[in-house]
């Protein structure tokens, strides 16, 4: 059924319409749980302990696999996750600009497409150069445009406003959902104010050129227009369209569809991050890992650069080359080093 475009009235400024595209929500959930294989810089049960260097010190890990023959296995998991994350941000993403994109193609002209200019109170001056703005709006859209001028009486105290007046009107005069009516009523009090008012009643299969945002760019053109004495009430109509329609059928995602679409897309990414565990320095730093001994830890600098590392495990420094200090020492039955001899 048609709805309001806007309006609004000489006292009482302007106002927006009444869109009521349908929409339609969906909701997605998923499922992730914790990887089998568990790394950690504290020990826990099951753990191994590695050891490398970085930044010419040791760091420690301990971790249920083999973190030093991970790289493989773990890329196939990423892309495992790769694809089942970014299916999902494709789909949603494509629902997101159908749902909030303007990607507007024009209505074939295959219904009573006359274009209606009644004036019933004598207001419009140049009806050529008003029909010209309104042809060349029915050009770009197909949508058929109609202009009618009536007194206040027609609809006060009959009507609760004039919105009601004009949704009647607009059902009185078509038959379809793809003409766009402008109602401009008026009446000029004693004490010479002009007491105007006028709305702009659209059908809905306007609605995909015509929406929120063509509809108010409209409504503010038009209202500025009327309540400048410059412009007869023709001129300000032609004025407004003639601003429209140049644009009307751009393209664009709606500011609130373009923050949806940030918002999720920034989700999903954060979330194919933290799921893929990508830390290319981290797994680099891994494949020269070394198991060591989880109850010895002591340390040393080297004499040549000042580099530490774990005594026991080395007979050159890993960040020089330089012989490192010989040491003895007591180990357990299970030839793990358990003290320093000297």
């Amino acid at each position: 059924m048609p709805h309001s475009s806007g309006g609004g009235s000489h006292s009482g400024g302007s106002h927006g319409g009444s869109h009521h595209r349908s929409s339609s929500r969906s909701h997605s959930g998923g499922s992730s749980g914790r990887p089998a294989n568990r790394s950690s810089s504290s020990a826990f049960d099951g753990a191994t302990r590695y050891m490398y260097y970085r930044h010419k010190k040791p760091v420690f890990v301990y971790a249920n696999y083999d973190i030093r023959k991970s790289g493989k296995t773990a890329w196939v998991t990423r892309i495992c996750i790769l694809i089942f994350i970014v299916i999902p941000i494709i789909v949603m993403s494509g629902v997101i600009l159908l749902m909030f994109g303007h990607f507007p193609k024009p209505i074939p002209l295959t219904y009573d497409s006359q274009i209606i200019i009644d004036d019933q109170v004598g207001l419009i001056q140049d009806q050529d150069r008003l029909m010209e703005s309104l042809e060349k709006f029915q050009k770009k859209t197909g949508i058929t445009p109609a202009v009618v001028t009536y007194s206040n009486d027609v609809w006060q105290d009959k009507y609760k406003d004039l919105e009601t007046f004009a949704y009647k009107d607009y059902l009185s005069r078509f038959d379809d959902e793809k003409h766009w009516l402008i109602v401009y009523t008026i009446t000029v009090r004693e004490d010479g104010f002009d007491d105007w008012h006028w709305e702009g009643m659209q059908g809905d299969d306007t609605d995909p050129i015509l929406d929120s945002k063509q509809t108010r760019r409209f409504t503010e053109n038009l209202h500025k227009y009327f309540l400048t004495d410059k412009y007869s009430v023709d001129e300000a109509i032609a004025m407004a369209f003639d601003e429209l329609t140049p644009h009307v059928m751009d393209k664009y995602l709606s500011q609130p569809g373009s923050m949806v679409l940030l918002i999720f897309d920034a989700f999903f990414l954060g979330l194919m991050l933290l799921c893929m565990d990508f830390h290319p320095i981290r797994e680099h730093n891994y494949r020269k890992a070394e198991v060591v001994d989880s109850k010895f830890v002591d340390q040393e600098a080297c004499e040549y650069c000042s580099g530490i590392y774990v005594v026991g495990y080395h007979t050159k420094c890993p960040h020089c080359g330089a012989p490192v200090k010989p040491h003895d020492f007591y180990t357990d039955a299970d030839g793990n080093i358990i003290n320093i001899v000297n």
